[in-house]
């Protein structure tokens, strides 16, 4: 019927398939879902304080976005994160950053207090968060103490100003001697109008140019199982320890991007959570943070999947392509710690090949000694340039002929599936439009045959391939 809806063939996506249902936007319009239009020379402001006074609350609440992990444990927010807010027509970038503890002498406490460090001597304002309930603690202080040598201006927000109580307790506070102090409730929302008018007038005054370019970069997501060497793969690749590195798993708690520019072409790199199995998940952080590394693929282009060499390519590994996969993202495998151990690779990739629909390509590297970094991105780059190719209807039809001479289509009855009419309608990822004589004809098996055989034949492995079937009158 003229106006009958396409279906997926067996082995297809099918949320991506069907126009009934939602879909992840592409190309462009899914670049600007991120909403992370970059302006240059803006203004920057750094959220610091000691462990657990809000400062991701605060965050979260000038930038409108959820994008912060927050909980009541100390120590949640590890990586320094940024993000844009905007305030009667002035427009700033916000720092968010770990708790600064000097009394914790561990090495996961130093690292974010480094994190830390460097966000305030990257920033033109800082914003010295203290629990205004608490008061002043030792550990205030000594954050106080340290701010007080930035020579940077200072504002001191009294956080958890939940009532007229707390806001006179917040009055000692004046008493650190780092200037105005302002009593908001990050998480009711109180009073925040009255403090970002404060913050507005403490920004230095700078030309604002706005690029647009970043809605267009190609986004590259780094998804794999917790302690396989992410950060510090992302750590080598810029050079410099812009990520977290820790041997206990489950270090990076938010997606933290960052721009790179790869051969002359700039694109976005997205660090994220460890993918734990649901049962495997102890604390409801964990639980944000997957939601956080599965968003992160849902709004990426290419989802670079880490895996340890030592332990070789896990079920939980292939699960990760899978997910990247459903989220319409071109995959490809990096197996880290090639140094420590060297299975064979071409066993490895002839079993991916049999489990993974996508058939990502496999790059070893060591992010430790740096062997095979290098090779990561431009993978990458070449792998989003098959996901944005657009083929032509003559080559499509050609090789439907092929295929359909190769391997007939399914018969039920006196009926058998005949493919008439094959058309790319999308790009980034591939999606294809084939017409048929009885859709109803199209099983799962032929589906998934018919899909890795174009791949194949147009060398499309590791980009998904949507094929929408529809009846032909």
């Amino acid at each position: 019927m003229a106006n009958e809806k396409p279906t997926t063939p067996a082995g297809g996506n099918e949320k991506a398939s069907r126009p009934g249902l939602p879909d992840r936007p592409r190309g462009r319009e899914r670049h600007a879902a991120r909403g992370s239009t970059v302006v240059s020379n803006q203004p920057v402001v750094a959220v610091v304080g000691y462990p657990n006074v809000g400062k991701s609350t605060l965050f979260n609440r000038l930038t409108g976005r959820r994008e912060a992990v927050v909980d009541s444990m100390p120590g949640v927010t590890r990586d320094r994160r940024q993000g844009g807010a905007e305030w009667n027509g002035v427009q700033f970038q916000i720092l968010d950053t770990g708790g600064i503890d000097d009394a914790d002498a561990s090495d996961m406490a130093r690292e974010i207090s480094s994190q830390a460090i460097r966000a305030i001597d990257e920033s033109d304002l800082i914003l010295f968060v203290v629990d205004a309930m608490a008061g002043a603690t030792t550990g205030d202080l000594e954050v106080a103490e340290r701010l007080r040598r930035s020579h940077r201006p200072i504002i001191v927000v009294a956080n958890k100003c939940d009532n007229d109580e707390a806001e006179l307790r917040a009055q000692s506070l004046w008493g650190l001697g780092l200037g105005e102090v302002v009593c908001v409730s990050a998480l009711h929302g109180r009073s925040i109008g009255d403090f970002l008018d404060v913050l507005v007038e403490s920004l230095p005054e700078v030309e604002e140019v706005y690029d647009e370019r970043i809605d267009r970069l190609p986004a590259f997501c780094i998804i794999g199982r917790p302690n396989v060497g992410k950060s510090s793969i992302l750590n080598a690749m810029l050079g410099e320890n812009r990520m977290i590195v820790h041997d206990v798993p489950g270090t990076t708690r938010d997606p933290v991007d960052t721009i790179i520019e790869v051969d002359g072409e700039e694109v976005v790199l997205i660090d994220t959570a460890g993918l734990r199995r649901r049962g495997r998940m102890r604390h409801r952080i964990e639980q944000y943070s997957q939601i956080r590394a599965i968003e992160s693929a849902e709004r990426a282009d290419v989802a670079i999947v880490v895996a340890d060499a030592t332990e070789g390519i896990t079920e939980a590994d292939l699960a990760a392509c899978d997910q990247a996969a459903h989220s319409h993202c071109a995959t490809m495998l990096v197996l880290n710690k090639w140094d420590v151990a060297q299975p064979d690779v071409i066993d490895l990739r002839g079993r991916v090949h049999r489990k993974s629909r996508q058939h990502p390509a496999i790059v070893v590297c060591s992010a430790l000694t740096g062997e095979g970094v290098d090779r990561i991105l431009p993978a990458a780059l070449r792998l989003h340039a098959k996901s944005c190719t657009r083929i032509s209807t003559k080559a499509l039809n050609n090789a439907l002929r092929d295929l359909a001479a190769e391997r007939p289509g399914p018969r039920e009855g006196n009926k058998r599936l005949s493919m008439r009419f094959l058309v790319q309608t999308g790009v980034n990822p591939p999606v294809f439009r084939l017409e048929v004589n009885d859709r109803t004809l199209m099983t799962r098996d032929y589906g998934f045959w018919l899909e890795n055989r174009l791949r194949e034949h147009f060398d499309l492995d590791g980009v998904p391939v949507d094929i929408e079937v529809r009846s032909r009158r």
